[in-house]
This record gives C-alpha cells, sequence and structure tokens, in this order.
C-alpha cells in the first residue's frame, strides 16, 4: 500500500548513467535529519545498472517513487516529468551525482 500522505519536499532526481554515483546520493537523502519528503527518481532509460541500484532503494524505503524512461528524453524533459509526478508542496532537485549533508 502506497503511503496517502502528502509530503512537505519533492526531491526530484533524475538520472542517466550513473551508476558509479547514484547509491551515495541515494543514502545522501534517506539519512537526512528531515524526514518530511519523497524522493521521486526518474531514470532516463539508463543502459548500465542505475535503474537496478536505485530499484533497490525503492524497495526497501517508501519514500522513494521510481520511474523508468521507455526511451531516453534527454536531461531537462525529464526533469519536468519528475515535477510533474511530485506531490510535495516545495520542489527540490537534487542531481544524481549529488551528496546531502543530513541537516540539507
Amino acid at each position: 500500500m502506497e503511503n496517502s500522505r502528502i509530503p512537505l519536499v519533492s526531491i526530484l532526481m533524475t538520472a542517466y548513467n550513473r551508476e558509479r554515483f547514484i547509491q551515495e546520493a541515494i543514502e545522501s537523502v534517506l539519512v537526512s535529519t528531515f524526514t518530511e519528503f519523497e524522493l521521486i527518481i526518474v531514470d532516463d532509460n539508463s543502459q548500465d545498472n542505475t535503474y537496478l541500484i536505485a530499484q533497490k532503494y525503492a524497495r526497501e524505503d517508501h519514500r522513494i517513487r521510481l520511474y523508468q524512461n521507455e526511451k531516453n528524453i534527454g536531461q531537462f524533459r525529464n526533469r519536468n516529468k519528475a515535477a510533474e509526478l511530485a506531490k510535495g508542496m516545495y520542489l527540490m532537485y537534487a542531481d544524481s551525482d549529488d551528496i546531502f549533508f543530513p541537516d540539507a
């Protein structure tokens, strides 16, 4: 059952071929002292293991919503798609190679 509570912040993470970085990026979001968020990850049809890595985290944490594009649509269209999927009152973009401090 999906969490029906509306998060205050939607963190939007788009990714394309970021298997070397995405695990650390996701983990840095999940250990945040601020917990009222959803993490939306939209994989832009990566050709590496980016989606599989993100899928592992999505299975373990209900705050993660994971999507994969059927074909590569490019960075800006993918960011717009992530924003359209957001439910939060505020949006925050996070690149899939960003690292956040716990109190970010």
